[in-house]
């Protein structure tokens, strides 16, 4: 069997809701979207349930699969992508965000009582979201549906950059929107979360400081350990290539290793040199990734053998650091790992 996997700290999971926890007294909305950020939403799920408030994912599927694991609310960020997709809010009891008018076409003609309707504001990031103009009209109509309960929401762009002046200026606007209003609001996400305590409102929304892909700083721990095992070692001359188009030519006599995994596992694609961690020393692939297979360089390192572990990241990484080596970001590096990397639940 190929030995290829990611190892996934659920103990590391748990302390990251807790320093969570620790930073507000706001209930906590957990984003498990793209699979709970590629390690498995019902492990996840059934590690962190009793921590948070409620799920929110993207698509109807993600959340109508969700709903076998868990009986508290799960909210649609985006909404439906058609009007017929009420139907299923209302066969599944789903929350769901409205953000623009198209939404609301029809939307009295469903029973949504068991549902909670999050009114999403565009306060700046100028993504989704309905303007402050249309606040009042949109605002009276959602609170004349006999819905669960209606919840106020806007999303912070640079919560993770605590200097830039957007942040105070899109709470500032979110505040002068929803004043005199008595709904339950909310407007932090992860950053905001540490970055901005006078964003948490009732509800803050989690997602990558959950999995320990951002924030480090706060003491949240990296949940995930990606690595494959050596399969391959060979010798190579000075002046000769490696794999397609002779992408890379050796500058003198080495020892090439090779690891299978690729760019069909998730790993983004590169053609030069990237930093590789094989029993605590650092190395540098060869040539181009291929889509199952990567070649590194272990100069005349003899240690290294094959069935080796090599360490693309680990529980002491930083992921916004080690992305960087990759030319990515952490969120991309866990949510593009693909279905034929094994996951190994941990404690």
């Amino acid at each position: 069997m190929r030995q290829t996997e990611l190892l996934i700290s659920l103990k590391n999971l748990k302390n990251n809701l807790q320093i969570i926890k620790s930073k507000t007294s706001s209930d906590i909305q957990a984003v498990i979207k793209a699979n709970a950020y590629g390690l498995g939403y019902e492990e996840v799920v059934e590690c962190i349930e009793n921590d948070v408030e409620s799920f929110a994912v993207i698509t109807l599927n993600e959340a109508i699969s969700l709903r076998k694991h868990t009986k508290k609310p799960i909210t649609l960020l985006q909404g439906v992508h058609e009007i017929s997709d009420y139907d299923y809010i209302e066969k599944y009891n789903l929350d769901f965000v409205v953000h623009t008018h198209w939404q609301l076409e029809n939307l009295s003609k469903f029973h949504l009582n068991q549902s909670r309707i999050w009114f999403k504001l565009n306060t700046g990031m100028n993504r989704l979201g309905f303007d402050q103009k249309d606040f009042g009209d949109v605002y009276e109509k959602l609170k004349s549906l006999k819905a669960k309960d209606l919840i106020i929401m806007s999303h912070l762009a640079a919560s993770s950059e605590p200097e830039n002046k957007l942040n105070n200026a899109q709470i500032k606007l979110f505040n002068e929107i929803t004043a005199g209003t008595i709904n339950k609001k909310s407007l932090a996400n992860s950053g905001a979360i540490f970055n901005f305590p006078n964003a948490h409102f009732d509800i803050v929304r989690s997602g990558i400081a959950i999995y320990g892909g951002k924030y480090l700083e706060n003491g949240l721990k990296p949940v995930s350990k990606l690595r494959s095992k050596i399969i391959s070692i060979r010798k190579v001359k000075k002046g000769e290539c490696i794999g397609y188009d002779g992408a890379w030519i050796a500058d003198k006599d080495c020892r090439i290793c090779y690891a299978p995994i690729g760019y069909a596992d998730g790993i983004p694609y590169f053609s030069s040199c990237r930093k590789i961690n094989i029993n605590g020393k650092q190395f540098l692939t060869v040539g181009k990734v291929n889509m199952d297979l990567i070649a590194i360089n272990l100069e005349n390192d003899n240690s290294i053998k094959v069935g080796d572990w090599v360490e693309f990241w680990g529980f002491e990484d930083d992921l916004t650091k080690f992305s960087k080596n990759f030319d990515t970001i952490s969120y991309q590096l866990m949510t593009n790992l693909s279905g034929r990397v094994e996951k190994n639940y941990l404690e």
